[in-house]
Protein backbone atom coordinates (compact mmCIF):
# COMPACT_ATOMS: atom_id res chain seq x y z
CA UNK A 1 0.00 0.00 0.00
CA UNK A 2 1.07 3.55 -0.84
CA UNK A 3 0.43 6.24 1.00
CA UNK A 4 0.42 9.92 -0.66
CA UNK A 5 0.35 12.68 2.00
CA UNK A 6 -0.31 16.47 1.54
CA UNK A 7 0.35 18.72 4.55
CA UNK A 8 -0.12 22.39 5.67
CA UNK A 9 2.20 23.96 7.72
CA UNK A 10 1.29 27.03 10.01
CA UNK A 11 2.69 30.20 9.57
CA UNK A 12 2.32 33.70 11.06
CA UNK A 13 -0.34 35.77 9.19
CA UNK A 14 -1.56 32.09 7.70
CA UNK A 15 -5.38 31.17 6.55
CA UNK A 16 -6.69 27.99 6.70
CA UNK A 17 -10.44 26.88 6.52
CA UNK A 18 -10.79 23.69 8.30
CA UNK A 19 -14.59 23.31 7.08
CA UNK A 20 -13.82 24.51 3.59
CA UNK A 21 -10.84 21.59 3.39
CA UNK A 22 -12.32 18.84 5.44
CA UNK A 23 -16.21 18.85 3.15
CA UNK A 24 -15.56 20.62 -0.17
CA UNK A 25 -11.99 20.08 -1.41
CA UNK A 26 -12.45 16.34 0.19
CA UNK A 27 -14.99 15.76 -2.10
CA UNK A 28 -13.15 17.27 -4.54
CA UNK A 29 -10.26 15.17 -4.06
CA UNK A 30 -12.56 12.09 -3.80
CA UNK A 31 -14.14 12.59 -7.33
CA UNK A 32 -10.60 13.47 -9.07
CA UNK A 33 -9.20 10.44 -7.19
CA UNK A 34 -11.75 7.99 -6.81
CA UNK A 35 -11.12 6.64 -10.71
CA UNK A 36 -7.38 6.54 -10.14
CA UNK A 37 -7.22 3.78 -7.86
CA UNK A 38 -7.80 5.44 -4.60
CA UNK A 39 -8.58 2.67 -1.69
CA UNK A 40 -8.81 5.30 1.08
CA UNK A 41 -8.86 8.73 1.83
CA UNK A 42 -8.60 10.61 5.07
CA UNK A 43 -7.97 14.51 6.20
CA UNK A 44 -6.62 15.45 9.98
CA UNK A 45 -7.12 18.86 11.29
CA UNK A 46 -4.23 18.89 14.10
CA UNK A 47 -5.52 20.13 17.66
CA UNK A 48 -3.08 22.22 19.86
CA UNK A 49 -3.71 23.94 22.56
CA UNK A 50 -4.31 28.07 21.47
CA UNK A 51 -3.02 28.86 18.04
CA UNK A 52 -0.62 26.71 16.08
CA UNK A 53 3.01 27.71 16.48
CA UNK A 54 4.54 29.03 12.87
CA UNK A 55 5.77 25.43 11.43
CA UNK A 56 3.62 23.27 13.33
CA UNK A 57 1.30 21.22 11.01
CA UNK A 58 -2.30 22.29 11.10
CA UNK A 59 -3.78 19.92 8.71
CA UNK A 60 -3.03 16.96 5.90
CA UNK A 61 -4.53 14.55 4.08
CA UNK A 62 -3.63 11.02 3.62
CA UNK A 63 -4.59 9.51 0.29
CA UNK A 64 -4.04 4.88 -0.09
CA UNK A 65 -3.18 3.63 -3.39
CA UNK A 66 -2.60 -0.42 -4.53
CA UNK A 67 0.84 0.54 -6.29
CA UNK A 68 3.68 3.32 -6.10
CA UNK A 69 2.67 3.37 -9.87
CA UNK A 70 -1.14 3.97 -9.29
CA UNK A 71 -0.27 6.43 -6.66
CA UNK A 72 1.85 8.38 -8.90
CA UNK A 73 -0.36 8.63 -11.75
CA UNK A 74 -3.29 9.66 -9.73
CA UNK A 75 -1.00 12.21 -8.40
CA UNK A 76 -0.07 13.61 -12.14
CA UNK A 77 -3.67 13.37 -13.30
CA UNK A 78 -5.13 15.25 -10.51
CA UNK A 79 -2.67 17.93 -9.54
CA UNK A 80 -4.40 20.62 -11.62
CA UNK A 81 -7.56 19.94 -10.63
CA UNK A 82 -6.23 19.55 -6.73
CA UNK A 83 -4.14 22.47 -6.90
CA UNK A 84 -6.83 25.22 -8.52
CA UNK A 85 -8.83 24.60 -5.28
CA UNK A 86 -6.23 25.14 -2.70
CA UNK A 87 -7.17 28.89 -3.16
CA UNK A 88 -10.57 28.88 -1.80
CA UNK A 89 -9.45 27.15 2.01
CA UNK A 90 -5.90 28.30 2.51
CA UNK A 91 -2.28 30.57 1.22
CA UNK A 92 0.09 28.29 2.55
CA UNK A 93 2.16 26.30 0.31
CA UNK A 94 1.51 21.98 0.70
CA UNK A 95 4.08 19.87 1.28
CA UNK A 96 3.94 16.45 -0.12
CA UNK A 97 5.71 12.87 0.17
CA UNK A 98 4.62 9.66 -0.93
CA UNK A 99 5.46 6.27 1.58
CA UNK A 100 5.34 3.27 1.77
CA UNK A 101 2.91 1.30 4.43
CA UNK A 102 3.38 -1.76 6.20
CA UNK A 103 0.18 -3.03 8.45
CA UNK A 104 1.53 -4.23 11.81
CA UNK A 105 -1.18 -6.65 13.70
CA UNK A 106 -2.24 -5.90 17.01
CA UNK A 107 -1.46 -9.37 19.13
Amino acid sequence: MIKVTVLYRWREGARFDHDYYHGAHMRIARQALGPLGLARLESDRALYPGQPRPGQVVALTSAYFPTLEQAQAAARQSAPVLMADIPNYTDIEPESYLAQVAAHALP
